[in-house]
């Protein structure tokens, strides 16, 4: 299968914004590591696609990039009412991606939503095919048709501030499988290996190459409605 790989950034129409870069050495950085990664991934995956993400807007600020890893299947159950969704809905269909058969009452008791709102949501996630009313409550549909991102990677970059990347990677750890922090140091000390390691970080230097230090702990996926909003852009992306 050839390998698809698509950069995302700041595209409205698809709901999707991006912050513009700053020129200089750690917008450098990133864009090597950009071609690092991709490149590592034509070479290493043959079953998903992959879609690069730089400084994407989302609620906890704007990550340096992010690498989501998809399904080419993505557009199989598409439709056209997903187009519609916006967040609110997407945290109504999250919720319910971490629950079995619930009433709408207890989903706008769970995310105090208003009521009418609530059922708005439902309605639209109804016609979009991603949930189903049953005797035993609201359900997601199967997540396979909803959900197509197999990996989202997450990566905050500095030149040398080592706290301030820590903190905005573990962040990100709420919404993406893997958290890594890229650094511009040849040689991080053992300190920082281990303060990484030990909070389940990755982290990656740049000396003559990159090199990765601390694999990254894998959490499962969708973590969060935002972990849907990556899947949802992607899918608006190549269905237009």
């Amino acid at each position: 299968m050839k390998q698809v790989v698509i950069r995302l950034n700041n595209r409205p129409e698809i709901g999707l914004l991006s912050r513009s870069s700053t020129n200089g050495d750690e917008q450098v950085l990133v864009e090597q590591f950009i071609d690092y990664y991709c490149t590592a991934f034509r070479r290493n995956n043959k079953k998903t696609q992959l879609a690069v993400f730089v400084e994407p807007r989302i609620d906890s600020g704007y990550p340096d990039v992010v690498f989501a890893s998809y399904l080419p299947s993505i557009l199989d159950n598409w439709t056209a009412e997903r187009e519609k969704l916006d967040v609110s809905d997407l945290k109504v269909l999250s919720y319910l991606s971490g629950v079995k058969g619930v009433k709408g009452g207890t989903i706008i008791t769970s995310l105090g939503f208003p009521e009418k709102q609530t059922l708005n949501s439902l309605e639209k996630l109804m016609d979009a095919k991603l949930v189903t009313y049953r005797t035993s409550g609201w359900q997601i549909c199967e997540l396979r048709e909803a959900f197509s991102v197999k990996k989202l990677i997450a990566v905050e970059a500095k030149l040398s501030d080592v706290s301030g990347v820590f903190s905005q990677s573990y962040i990100n750890t709420r919404f993406a499988s893997h958290s890594y922090a890229l650094i511009n140091s040849a040689k991080p000390s053992s300190e920082t290996i281990q303060k990484f390691d030990g909070y389940g970080i990755g982290l990656y230097s740049k000396g003559n190459c990159f090199k990765k230090h601390v694999e990254a702990t894998e959490y499962s996926l969708p973590s969060s409605y935002v972990s849907f909003q990556f899947n949802e852009w992607i899918g608006r992306a190549i269905s237009h």
